[in-house]
């Protein structure tokens, strides 16, 4: 197979398909330090388009927004014992200013349970506070050894949302209820069929009780953890001291939530919609829904003045108007792999037969249409359905790579192919360890079935379901 757009096909090397993408669409370059990037306009406006849709439904929760310091002193870390066990290897420190060593080393914030638990200890005091909710969006630090954009970066943006709560109920459904949100807004807007489930012992972010995650299986069979919420009980309020009198007067610690999501999704649109052409962009997400090309308009002044029309008439969309004197089929090529969901072609014979030419994305060819009928409720219908077809695109991808499986010693050859297997599986973390040892393959989640059957390793019906991937 060629390449087209000079993008090595995901056939032959899904990895640098995968890189040609991201810098050939101009998303990003990379930055100064291995797992940092710069993100370019066109990218950032990806992920701005995310950000307001989150913002949005946290706005509907009660959610009000803050922003934290981006250091704390090291210290601080140790009190949440198992909070920094699970974040150790990857944190990154400040030892210096100039040429003066600092008596205490800051952290460069991996995430911020530390921060918050500072920041409700010294602002709460009543039961009559609470729940306070909290989000910020911000950039964060681990150290990663092997990193790709988006994927997986030493340096990434994301949200991370903090509650507190009175009773552990309240938490505790709180933060199922984000997990619920997550996969609604993750799968309506950015078109991704995710898996829904929980994280066992082995797998829970540090410090939590229970962490509930929604996993996306990408083109390769890997899996990517897309978004998690964690309830966290009391174990963050008790090692910051966060305490509260109740409405019986007695004091207690109240109980916690984090939840968030990160340039990671850009990362699973890409690996999860695009083709060797280029990008393939949800239509609600995309910086441009609609391109407008105009050929020899700097010959044909009514050529830009219809552009200019159209664009006014589709006032429902983002619209861009390339008058670019670049030839038609570059422009076509550019916008393909951005990934503009609608591409309409304006030139002189156009102009006379009062018609436009229409490109869709994922589509096979170009349809001539009637300039009178391109209007809102035309557009709507095309991309209501170009964003049904991506999707149930992305539904037979992720089934067509599901293998059930009945032996622990199938998981191997199922990874090994590229696919995601599916079991009947009772907690055992020994076995767990052993499998990721071996394999590379972790449990991404566990997930109720209707059904039960017997676990692939000791033999007791139970109805909960792992799922076994190598993931990112």
């Amino acid at each position: 197979m060629e390449k087209q757009n000079n993008i090595t096909p995901f056939e032959k090397d899904i990895s640098k398909w995968y890189s040609d993408l991201v810098l050939k669409s101009n998303l990003i370059s990379y930055g100064p330090i291995k797992g940092t990037m710069f993100f370019k306009p066109y990218g950032f406006a990806i992920w701005n388009n995310i950000t307001k849709i989150f913002n949005k439904e946290f706005d509907k929760l009660g959610v009000e927004e803050v922003k934290f310091p981006l250091l704390f002193p090291e210290s601080l870390l140790s009190k949440e014992k198992d909070h920094i066990k699970g974040f150790a290897p990857e944190v990154l420190t400040v030892t210096r200013v100039g040429q003066k060593k600092l008596e205490e080393s800051l952290i460069i914030r991996p995430t911020s349970e530390v921060l918050f638990g500072i920041y409700f200890r010294e602002n709460l005091n009543s039961y009559s506070q609470l729940p306070l909710k909290l989000n910020q969006w911000v950039n964060i630090m681990r150290w990663e050894n092997n990193t790709r954009p988006f994927l997986r970066n030493s340096e990434f943006f994301w949200q991370e949302g903090h509650t507190i709560h009175s009773t552990e109920n309240e938490a505790h459904e709180f933060a199922k209820k984000i997990h619920e949100l997550y996969q609604k807004i993750v799968r309506e807007y950015l078109l991704l069929p995710t898996i829904k489930g929980e994280k066992t012992i082995m797998e829970r972010f540090a410090g939590a009780n229970n962490t509930y995650t929604i996993e996306t299986i990408l083109k390769d069979g890997q899996a990517l953890q897309t978004g998690t919420s964690h309830y966290l009980g009391d174990s963050f309020t008790k090692a910051f001291n966060v305490k509260v009198q109740g409405s019986d007067n007695i004091i207690y610690n109240p109980f916690q939530t984090s939840w968030g999501v990160s340039t990671r999704l850009i990362g699973a649109i890409i690996m999860t919609h695009s083709d060797n052409k280029g990008l393939i962009l949800p239509s609600k997400i995309a910086p441009f829904q609609i391109v407008i090309l105009t050929l020899f308009a700097d010959k044909e002044p009514k050529i830009l003045e219809t552009a200019n029309k159209l664009h006014s008439i589709l006032d429902k969309f983002k619209v861009k108007i390339d008058d670019s004197n670049k030839g038609i089929g570059f422009k076509n090529h550019k916008w393909e792999l951005k990934g503009s969901p609608i591409r309409i072609e304006i030139g002189p014979k156009d102009i006379k037969q009062e018609k436009v030419i229409l490109s869709i994305r994922n589509g096979k060819s170009k349809v001539q249409y009637n300039l009178s009928d391109i209007n809102n409720e035309t557009i709507s219908k095309l991309l209501l359905e170009y964003d049904k077809t991506i999707y149930n695109n992305a539904i037979k991808s992720r089934d067509d790579k599901r293998i059930e499986f009945n032996s622990v010693d199938e998981i191997k050859e199922i990874v090994d192919n590229g696919k995601y297997g599916v079991a009947f599986w009772e907690d055992n973390m020994e076995l767990e360890k052993k499998i990721k040892k071996e394999t590379g393959a972790t449990i991404r989640c566990l997930i109720n079935s209707e059904f039960s059957g017997k676990c692939i390793n000791s033999g007791v019906e139970t109805n909960k379901l792992a799922i076994f991937a190598r993931a990112y």
